[in-house]
């Protein structure tokens, strides 16, 4: 499997589960997905930016270096989310579950697609035009 498969596969995957969100915030098998208490207003703003992140990765998957300042995007912004996260967890000693759910999930998110897309992007000219 090449890079730019992992990297493609890897948008698929996520972006199925970010459209899933839902159902996953609501399982919160191991306290790691939603926050107490339950603030509906905000989940619900976090689910529909998390199922159009995760519908825009799959359209994105078919051409990824195409697309690769959205992916960058995702990356930089998944980094940044989880950075907050763990941040609030490890100062709300009944948030720490979040540090076996949300926040290392984004955290691999962040690093197979970084890593995936910078080595699609070396093997790829980005300066030729193509027709």
């Amino acid at each position: 499997m090449n890079n730019l498969s992992i990297l493609s596969n890897t948008l698929r995957i996520f972006g199925l589960a970010f459209i899933f969100i839902i159902p996953i915030m609501k399982l919160d098998l191991f306290g790691g997905w939603a926050w107490s208490p339950a603030q509906w207003e905000y989940e619900l703003m976090i689910q529909g930016i998390y199922m159009t992140l995760g519908i825009m990765m799959i359209i994105s998957a078919k051409n990824p270096v195409r697309n690769s300042m959205f992916i960058w995007f995702v990356v930089w912004s998944s980094v940044v989310h989880a950075v907050i996260m763990a941040y609030q967890a490890a100062i709300a000693a009944d948030e720490m579950g979040h540090f076996i759910g949300d926040i290392p999930v984004l955290i691999i998110l962040a690093l197979l697609l970084g890593y995936s897309l910078k080595k699609a992007e070396e093997g790829i000219d980005l300066d030729t035009p193509t027709c």
